[in-house]
């Protein structure tokens, strides 16, 4: 069997923003792809969804470390991302960042008009999906935690890259909007200045335990799925192969978005007259 084309530093220490289901896939696979010393998992809550059920976020992480035969130290971290002092305290705790996954995001009111959204709701999403992200970027450099040429990547949202629906909450895509500018428009100055490469990815609907319970989203993730030209929905597992590529020593791009959404979003030509 050939080696593979990508090459990885080896005893790094990785941190995940955001233990979603995105999150916990890169997780729990990560320590054994990349031999990793330490990963650092982040979230906004105590408690995280696995599966079906709720579990202390310290117990998940525990987990990983068991699975990885003790030769990673997993770390779980409570943060509100929104909060300058609270980031910083985490990145002044945990210096070395060689690779840096932030998923990390919330949707306020989905399928609702943008005319009926609230200040609060427009601003709320964007304090955590756009300055959440931001600030990450900012305590990490201001710290001195990432080490040079530390790899990112941001996970945004295909409604907000893309432009080609307007069916989740205008609040999210309007905030990832803001979130893509901040990657494409900044991410020259991020390397140049600080040694920070980031990209970022752009995931069509995943399906999750809460989605798969609430009618209005099932019926949605199966009008997506369809009329995915490669069958099927995105997966975690998709999400995880993408950010190893961007992760990777020979990954040569700044500041790109890679839609990953299995042709979801691609415009799709007309043959003969229109209908």
């Amino acid at each position: 069997m050939s080696p593979t084309p990508m090459s990885y530093v080896p005893d790094a220490t990785a941190m995940i923003v955001g233990v979603g289901l995105m999150g916990q896939h890169m997780a729990t696979h990560a320590p054994g792809w990349l031999g990793l010393k330490k990963l650092v998992l982040a979230d906004f809550s105590p408690e995280i969804a696995v599966g079906q059920r709720r579990m202390p976020l310290s117990e998940f992480a525990a987990g990983i470390a068991a699975a990885s035969g003790g030769k990673t130290e997993v770390v779980a971290e409570t943060v509100n991302i929104a909060s300058e002092e609270e980031v910083q305290a985490m990145f002044q705790r945990h210096p070395g960042i060689k690779y840096l996954q932030h998923t990390a995001g919330i949707s306020p009111k989905p399928l609702t008009p943008p005319e009926e959204l609230t200040k609060a709701d427009v601003m709320g999403a964007c304090e955590v999906n756009l300055w959440g992200a931001h600030n990450v970027i900012k305590q990490g450099i201001q710290t001195g935690a990432f080490v040079h040429h530390a790899r990112g990547v941001i996970l945004l949202s295909t409604s907000a890259t893309v432009g080609a629906e307007g069916r989740a909450s205008s609040a999210y895509e309007e905030s990832k909007g803001g979130l893509m500018n901040l990657l494409r428009l900044q991410s020259r100055h991020f390397v140049e200045k600080h040694g920070l490469i980031l990209n970022g990815l752009a995931p069509s609907p995943l399906r999750g335990p809460m989605a798969a319970q609430n009618p209005t989203s099932a019926g949605r993730l199966q009008a997506v799925e369809d009329v995915m030209p490669l069958g099927g929905l995105t997966e975690p597992k998709h999400i995880s192969a993408a950010t190893m590529f961007f992760w990777s020593d020979d990954c040569w791009t700044v500041g790109e978005v890679l839609t990953t959404d299995g042709g979801y979003t691609k415009h799709r030509p007309i043959y003969g007259p229109l209908e």
